[in-house]
Order: structure tokens, then C-alpha cells, then sequence
């Protein structure tokens, strides 16, 4: 395979979905409109601008892992309006529904960050985001996270496209990398998302560029039960989460997870209330926002 497989976003979900459990990955054109990445960018631009590039943990392995010209960031609900219309956005719900939600009663945002890649930074390792939660690196665990790389500038083999090793979530042996003539890049336009199971190998592409930075958004979900990667609740106040709709409120882990039958108990409460009731906050107003 030279390339990842593409598949218009008007395309019917289980066009996608074949391909998704195909190949492990699979990339989404058109998936969110010229006029949300304009408004996105507005939104981002500056902060990515004054961002610093690499990691301040002083850790080798978080270094390595990060990258010395790559700018991340997150907390995207606070910084930017218009990123609430990715986090519901209908497509993206849809498929994150039919692929893990067997596993679970309800999912909820797992991270949200930028991950810019500048000129000169070198490809990042070959990993598998189900990484975060080792138990289930195995070719027989269920999918317990789903993961989107989103272009809000064109993605190019040059600038640092994803790589991708199509097939690895179903490899039987996931301690195998001997696989560097398997990668593809997943080279995209502007508005067009990278979609892979958590347990596909890959990682950021090589930047040889002289001067473009790769602007992308890798926003991810996980099942319910297990601690996502970002502090979603801390970096996103309540001042700011309170107008958003419950469903929204979950995805930013201000509502428990909720039980749905005496084999699935509530998780995430205070007072074993939801987080609203127990901590005694006020209930959505009649303006908020999807």
C-alpha cells in the first residue's frame, strides 16, 4: 500500500468503518468545512504562535517523545469557540459510537491538542495510542480508544504528514517495529481528518521543509472507565463549561459516567451524585450551546 485510503465524509459511515477495520486507518475528506478551519485558525493561531516548542518536563523520554521543533498544546474547549463544533461534530460522534462504544456505556473526550510540527524536526517514533492504558496492547483487547488527526493546513510528506503502518492493529505480535518499509504518510488537504484505531502504529512525519509548519489537531475519545490523558475538568473551568449542553459537559468530564444496568456502576461522582448535583452547581440555562 502506497498511501493511505481515502473516503469522502458524505460517504455512508460504513464505508468508512470498512476501511477503519481494514486497514486500522483511514482518511476523511472534507470532513469539516472551510469556514470552521478559518474559524479555528483565528482562534489558534496566536496561541500557537506564542507557544513554546518542545516538552518543559526536563524528561529525556517526554522529549524524544514530543519533539524539539514541535509545538502541543490543549485545553481547545477554553481557547477556541469553534473547537465545541469539532468535539460534536455528527460524523465523528457516529463512528466513535460504532467502534467503541461495545466496550462501554458512554465514551468521553480523551485529549484535544495541537500538534504543530516545525521545519527540521525529525519523525517522531512509531507508537500506539492504547499505549496510555498498556493492559490493552494486545491484538485481542477490544477498542477502547479512537483517534482523529485533523488538518487545519495541508498535510504533505514534506511538512511532516502522519506516517502510518496500515494493518498493525491487527498484527498478532504488537512488539514487533521492523516495519519502516510499511509506512505511508497520510497526506491530506486543509478540512480533511486522519482517522486510526488506537492500536495502529504511527507518529508524527519527518519535517524537511524549510519553512512550513504542519498545523494539526489530534483530537481522540476513550471509553468511559478509564482516565483520559488530559485534565479535562481542570484545564476547562466550569465558568466556561456551564453554557455547553450535558452532552458537551461529559465529553469535558463535568458528568459522571453513568450506569446502565447492575453490571456497569457510576463512575466519576461526588456524593455518588453527578458532579453537577453533588458539587451543588447550577443546572444549563436556557442559552446554552451544543
Amino acid at each position: 500500500m502506497s498511501s493511505v485510503v481515502t473516503v469522502e465524509s458524505t460517504a455512508p459511515i460504513g464505508e468508512i468503518l470498512d476501511v477503519m477495520k481494514r486497514d486500522g486507518a483511514v482518511i476523511v475528506a472534507n470532513l469539516l468545512s472551510s469556514d470552521l478551519v478559518q474559524r479555528l485558525r483565528n482562534d489558534l493561531d496566536v496561541v500557537t504562535q506564542n507557544m513554546h516548542v518542545g516538552t518543559r518536563s526536563g524528561d529525556p523520554i517526554v522529549e524524544k517523545f514530543w519533539g524539539t521543533n514541535t509545538k502541543r498544546f490543549g485545553r481547545l474547549a477554553e481557547r477556541s469557540p469553534a473547537f465545541i463544533e469539532v468535539l460534536t461534530n455528527p460524523l465523528m460522534t457516529a463512528i466513535s459510537d460504532e467502534l467503541i462504544l461495545g466496550s462501554a456505556v458512554d465514551w468521553w473526550l480523551n485529549s484535544a491538542q495541537m500538534m504543530v510540527i516545525g521545519p527540521g524536526q525529525e519523525a517522531q517514533v512509531l507508537h500506539r495510542d492504547v499505549n496510555n492504558w498498556p493492559f490493552f496492547e494486545t491484538p485481542a483487547s477490544p477498542e477502547v480508544t479512537v483517534s482523529w488527526m485533523l488538518a487545519l493546513g495541508a498535510f504533505t510528506k514534506e511538512n511532516g504528514a502522519t506516517n502510518v503502518v496500515p494493518g498493525s492493529h491487527l498484527w498478532k505480535d504488537f512488539s514487533d517495529r521492523s516495519c519502516e518499509h510499511l509506512v505511508v504518510q497520510a497526506e491530506m488537504a486543509a478540512g480533511s481528518g486522519l482517522l486510526y484505531a488506537g492500536r495502529a502504529l504511527h507518529g508524527g512525519g519527518a519535517n524537511t521543509s524549510v519553512d512550513n509548519w504542519r498545523m494539526g489537531m489530534h483530537v481522540s475519545h476513550v471509553v468511559g472507565w478509564l482516565t483520559p490523558e488530559e485534565a479535562l475538568p481542570i484545564a476547562n473551568p466550569w465558568e466556561l463549561v456551564r453554557k455547553f449542553s450535558p452532552e458537551v459537559q461529559r465529553r469535558l468530564g463535568w458528568r459522571c459516567y453513568e450506569a446502565d444496568s447492575v453490571n456497569s456502576g457510576r463512575l466519576w461522582t461526588i456524593d455518588y451524585e453527578d458532579i453537577v448535583l453533588g458539587m451543588g452547581l447550577e443546572e444549563n440555562t436556557s442559552d446554552e450551546i451544543a
